[in-house]
């Protein structure tokens, strides 16, 4: 009860910084930290020239000679002048003479915006031929654009706002960035983000803003995995194709916009039940007309949707046994394509995502060499000029390991472990590729060890940590997402288009944060973004722990014992819950949908499922103790699972229905790899049976055994004053049976007491348990080991008294120890980035944030391997107090990095007290088309973890030296056990540090 009392108060104390933030008014530009600089202002008085105010929306022209697709561009940035302004603006297609005529000069006081590109548009053209305009930081560059106020581009013009481009694409990116700054959110539709309202846009008259080209030159999106949920959807919202797929024009169109507003351009199209050029003709000229690539997933070659196969293949899907059948098919595939914007897939797997059991080295060798003939012949260009990818997924990798050869055109497109771990950076003369190399990252799965397709289980930090690595090592040609269904993953979706589009604004670690919160304040309003991106970080780490479909695995990975893991886990998420609802109760009601959808609801619903599992386990242990609060937390458990149900249908409830189906995805009850057929509890435990021997029961922290099955209880681990800060000793007083009693509680030392000494308890209700604190006063306790023992005694039953032994451990720790961490308990456990100060080497990076517990520290992407006791090196010194420590051991938490480099693995090496440094390789190698031993096991619990022994270790204090020695790696936590270490999954919290 006072657990909820104290997190009602922090979430009324919440909702009070929010209010005042709000309060404060602060508009777009109003903090430097969270908005990039803006070349538009929207006060009444600002300067430059006016583009908007009351009644007042701008003339955008374009010329009759560009591209279909920025006079489409135009059209929609005169739609977001409206949105923002509450005026459209007006586009006019005109050429130059018409525009500069005096008579046209003359027509009105609208203020003027062109949209162009440079060698394409004949209003941009004049305007530099004219000097009016410089084109040269864009002209003839890919996707580059600029946008600028232009001083008396003709006669009776004093000034006009030009957005020019060097491409389609560039045009196009330069009109969605003018609109992203005006106040239109990229995610406007897809999101439901809320345009800001603006009375006046006033636009810089200080120079030209530009930006491009890219630092990753194809960048996009993979719908995956699309069923039920876009599926379901998509067929309320759209006319099926004649083949029955919703996914037709109607519906690209939304992604392609969506898409270009991120800057990008590439997307691989729904495919489980669909077949993108079929589908709906339009399909392809469309994505070309947006500026749209067009590619295919990796095991549909050529332009060809898999569900083609089944419906126009004649005969197998088998080069080996139909070479001429698959021939004809794939050639198909690039005449129909030969005029749209597409990077084609080449390669070959076996039928319906499966490997193929016939394919060799040099038969894919093969295959790849007739596909690029093909293509030059269809389209009649060299293969230079034809954008080719060849997916390095799954068995892939091990053809390449065998030493196959494809010609340098072809993009080698690696991928991570569809877990976000990259199997695979280029090496040697792979980075000299003229076709480069690509990456595939997945944010959706469908596989070993099991599904992740309901919401966003990414945490952006890994997603930075990992992506920096892909293009510090040489990976900057295509990187693809695979978004699943997209909605639910349009934050990490966000991110990951804009690290591709500007790899240089994220060269900061900490990079992430600011990005989060600028694309919070984007989208639900400045005033929230802090908040908001305080609660997402939260989020990405609480989620890394492991992700909602493991969830089910039993024994349950968080320790309802031990360090009270599980307990201390569900909090967070409680915690994080109320501050996620007082950001969304104090938002203005037009950004409160949004909201929901892409940060309430996965907060939310998240925390329905851990409590689900959690309350669970924590009951199984209840009923074990005969606990009568067994049986609230199965009904707790049920109430969880109904309101499971009850989120979901407020998500589809939203807008009047705009989401119906798009949660629809089973989550709960996973037992395999695949999807349960139904959402399912878990199995719960109730208390049936009379208690016996005594109402009364009593459990200690630490502690498997209780009171009345065991007559003495040890607290556990003990009592230190130097214990974990944070850490809160205890022992329950618990109902065994329905009925009333009082216990009272006893010290034998003065200097130990608890919290709520005497108390009645009821069962049933929410008075049957009581957690009293047990507190030391250090100034009054003895000094070395010792013992106490708290006598519980039920005043209602003579004779029923309950011992629980409090083991103090009261040290001296040396004055001159002034830096490093002290044991507790028999452990030592320190966060990776708390290395001393003389170690804080540049050449060690530390990523906020990252992981499951703080944050990440690794070597910088570009290092070369380093030789054991001879590199930068990471110093902790630390002090023990234990004599029981001949089996000493340090166990080393990394992250579920592979070795991405194959002739260099990932390893480091450590020494303690300057002895000989001992080297560990964490991953195995192996063949590179399957994954190493041991990665099932690592990516669910989100670590690779290795314990090496230490022999004896005196006390006293001690150095422990950590060498990284791949730039492919991430350390997140070390604990040295001398002694006490108790099995966890998230290891020990971290012992306190001296000198912090």
């Amino acid at each position: 009860m006072k657990r909820k009392k104290d997190a009602m108060a922090s979430c009324a104390r919440f909702v009070g910084i929010v209010a005042s933030i709000v309060s404060l008014g602060l508009v777009a530009g109003g903090s430097a930290s969270i908005t990039k600089p803006s070349a538009f202002t929207f006060s009444a008085d600002g300067t430059g020239l006016q583009l908007g105010g009351p009644s007042l929306a701008p003339e955008i022209r374009v010329a009759p000679n560009d591209f279909p697709g920025v006079i489409r561009a135009a059209n929609e940035l005169a739609v977001d002048f409206g949105k923002v302004l509450g005026v459209n603006a007006t586009v006019v297609v005109a050429d130059w003479a018409s525009t500069s005529s005096s008579k046209a000069s003359a027509s009105g006081s609208r203020p003027i915006i062109v949209v162009g590109t440079v060698g394409r548009s004949s209003l941009i053209d004049n305007l530099a031929a004219s000097r009016k305009l410089d084109t040269a930081a864009v002209a003839n560059k890919w996707e580059t654009f600029s946008y600028q106020v232009v001083q008396a581009p003709w006669d009776g013009r004093d000034s006009i706002f030009a957005i020019l481009g060097s491409d389609l694409r560039g045009t196009t990116f330069g009109v969605y960035d003018v609109s992203e700054q005006i106040g239109v959110s990229p995610w406007y539709w897809w999101a439901d983000a809320p345009p800001t309202a603006r009375k006046y846009i006033w636009a810089s008259s200080t120079g030209a803003h530009t930006e491009g080209p890219p630092s990753v030159k194809f960048r996009g999106i993979f719908l995956n995995d699309e069923s039920p949920c876009l599926t379901s959807w998509g067929h309320a919202k759209y006319k099926d194709s004649k083949y029955g797929s919703p996914f037709i024009t109607d519906f690209y169109k939304r992604i392609f916009e969506l898409v270009l507003r991120l800057k990008g351009n590439y997307v691989w199209p729904a495919m489980w039940s669909s077949m993108f050029y079929l589908d709906d003709a339009n399909n392809g000229p469309t994505a070309t007309e947006y500026g749209i690539f067009m590619g295919t997933s990796h095991h549909e070659p050529m332009a060809r949707a898999d569900k083609e196969q089944g419906r126009f293949l004649k005969g197998s899907w088998d080069w080996k046994s139909n070479k001429a059948g698959v021939q004809a098919f794939m050639e198909e595939g690039a005449t129909r394509s030969k005029n749209w914007s597409t990077i084609y897939t080449l390669g070959m797997r076996g039928s319906g995502d499966a490997a193929s059991a016939t394919l060799t080295s040099s038969a894919l060798e093969e295959v790849i060499g007739w596909q690029q003939s093909t293509l030059t012949k269809a389209l009649g260009k060299p293969l230079s000029q034809i954008p080719q990818a060849w997916v390095m997924y799954k068995e892939v990798p091990g053809y390449w390991q065998k030493g196959m050869k494809v010609s340098d055109d072809v993009t080698l497109l690696w991928s991570d472990d569809n877990r976000g771990n990259i199997r695979r950076v280029p090496i040697a003369n792979e980075t000299a590729r003229v076709g480069g190399s690509g990456m595939y990252y997945h944010f959706d799965y469908v596989g070993d060890p099991r599904n992740y397709k309901w919401i966003n289980t990414i945490q952006l930090q890994k997603t930075w940590e990992q992506m920096t690595l892909a293009y510090d090592r040489g990976i900057q040609n295509i990187w693809l997402a695979n978004v699943g269904d997209l909605k639910g993953l349009e934050l990490p979706t966000a991110h990951f288009m804009a690290l591709a589009w500007d790899r240089n604004s994220f060269e900061d670690p900490g990079s992430t944060t600011k990005w989060l919160k600028t694309w919070s304040g984007g989208q639900f309003g400045e005033a929230a973004a802090e908040a908001t991106a305080a609660i997402m970080t939260t989020y990405g780490r609480l989620i890394s722990r492991m992700k909602y479909e493991d969830l089910s695995r039993t024994p349950f990975a968080f320790g309802t014992t031990n360090y009270d893991e599980a307990e201390l886990n569900f909090k967070e998420w409680t915690d994080l819950l109320a501050k996620a609802q007082a950001v969304y109760d104090g938002l203005p009601a037009g950004a409160q949908d949004s909201f929901f959808e892409v940060v309430l609801h996965p907060v939310m619903a998240g925390r329905g499922v851990y409590e689900i599992y959690t309350k669970t386990a924590l009951g199984a242990k209840y009923a074990d103790q005969h606990r009568a609060s067994a049986n609230q937390l199965a009904r707790d458990v049920q109430s969880a699972f109904a309101a499971d149900s009850a989120i979901t249908k407020r998500f589809h409830g939203l807008l009047g229905g705009k989401w119906n189906h798009m949660m629809d995805q089973l989550h709960i009850g996973y037992n395999n790899w695949q999807d349960p057929s139904s959402q399912t509890l878990p199995r719960l435990t109730y208390v049936t049976t009379a208690a016996k021997n005594a109402l009364m029961g009593v459990a200690a922290r630490g502690s498997a055994a209780s009171f009345p099955t065991a007559a003495t209880l040890t607290l556990s681990p003990p009592q230190s004053p130097f214990a974990p800060p944070g850490r809160q000793s205890w022992l329950d007083v618990f109902a065994r049976d329905n009925g009333s009693f009082t216990y009272s509680v006893a010290s034998n030392v003065s200097f130990v007491t608890v919290s709520s000494p005497q108390q009645a308890l009821t069962a049933p209700g929410s008075a049957s348990d009581a957690r009293l604190l047990v507190s030391v006063d250090w100034a009054a306790a003895p000094s070395g080991s010792s013992v106490a023992a708290l006598k519980v005694s039920n005043l209602n039953a003579t004779g029923t008294t309950a011992t629980v032994l409090v083991p103090i451990d009261n040290p001296a720790l040396p004055a001159d120890f002034t830096t490093g961490h002290v044991e507790a308990g028999g452990v030592v456990s320190i966060e990776a980035e708390h290395f001393s100060a003389p170690s804080s080497d540049a050449s060690y990076v530390v990523v906020p944030d990252y992981g499951r517990t703080r944050s990440g520290v690794r070597l910088p992407t570009k290092s070369a391997s380093q030789v054991p006791a001879k590199g930068p090196v990471l110093v902790y010194p630390f002090y023990t107090f234990s004599t029981a420590s001949a089996a000493a051991a340090l166990t080393i938490y990394l992250s579920p990095s592979e070795n991405a480099n194959p002739s260099s693995p990932n390893r480091y090496a450590f020494s303690v007290d300057g002895g000989a440094a001992t080297t560990v390789q964490p991953v195995p190698l192996g063949d590179a088309g399957n994954e190493p031993a041991g990665w099932s096991d690592a990516v669910v619990r989100n670590a690779y973890v290795k314990t090496s022994t230490l022999g004896k270790l005196a006390p006293g204090r001690h150095e422990l030296r950590v060498w990284l020695l791949e730039p492919t790696m991430v350390l997140t936590k070390l604990v040295l056990d001398v002694g006490g270490l108790q099995s966890s999954l998230l290891g020990p919290p971290e012992s306190m540090r001296v000198g912090a």
